[in-house]
């Protein structure tokens, strides 16, 4: 089998049926010979079992590697709990060239202006840190809101704290601005890393990991 892919590890699911698309977020049971055991998807706070021979297109991370692969829905477990797909024949990887984003609603510790000089030295521009919520986060970047006004290009410095994952640090640079809609305050900024270690992109990633989870089981994806 593919590298990385144990009990735990986070499977996306893409499945057409009658021509709708239906995208899944679930967890591996159990890899064996004979096939490959995962929680059955939830939709609406219910169980969702496939009918065997159903297509699926799926998906995980493993590294800095993307794993994809084709197979088919092979049966459910009596209880429903556990539903379960054949062995792929062929398992592909690639670099990952997109991240992917999650809503969520963190208070960040810190966002604050940044001046950047010709050597890319970074300086704080005031001491006060911007009111802000993160709205949605990935590898590469995040949105936040706030009822103040930013212009894109701008430099940003970002200090937060994930819920079970640890704080991270990071640059900013914001990529575009969405003005308030009628009857909202908050501007959403749109932005991507310009600097974060490694170690805080694997707490990202840690963090992304359990809230799709825990959204999982309350019906939300």
């Amino acid at each position: 089998m593919a590298q990385g892919l144990i009990p735990g590890v986070v499977l996306r699911l893409d499945v057409t049926v009658h021509g709708q698309r239906e995208s899944h977020v679930t967890a591996v049971e159990d890899v064996t010979e004979d096939g490959i055991a995962v929680l059955t998807p939830m939709k609406q706070l219910r169980a969702r079992p496939f009918a065997t021979g159903t297509l699926v297109h799926a998906s995980y991370i493993n590294g800095r590697r993307q794993w994809k692969f084709v197979t088919e829905f092979s049966g459910t477990s009596p209880d429903g709990a556990v539903s379960h797909l054949r062995l792929p024949a062929v398992v592909e990887s690639s670099e990952r060239r997109s991240a992917y984003r999650l809503e969520t609603a963190v208070r960040p510790l810190a966002i604050y202006r940044l001046v950047i000089n010709s050597h890319e030295t970074a300086r704080a521009e005031g001491a006060d840190s911007i009111q802000a919520t993160i709205v949605d986060l990935s590898e590469g970047g995040l949105c936040f809101t706030s009822r103040q006004s930013f212009v894109r290009g701008e430099r940003l410095g970002l200090q937060a704290e994930l819920p079970n994952a640890g704080q991270i640090h990071a640059r900013l640079r914001v990529t575009a601005v969405d003005e308030p809609e009628r009857g909202n305050v908050n501007r959403r900024m749109h932005c991507q890393f310009t600097d974060i270690s490694l170690t805080d992109r694997d707490r990202i990633a840690r963090y992304l990991m359990r809230r799709q989870l825990e959204m999982r089981r309350r019906g939300q994806l």
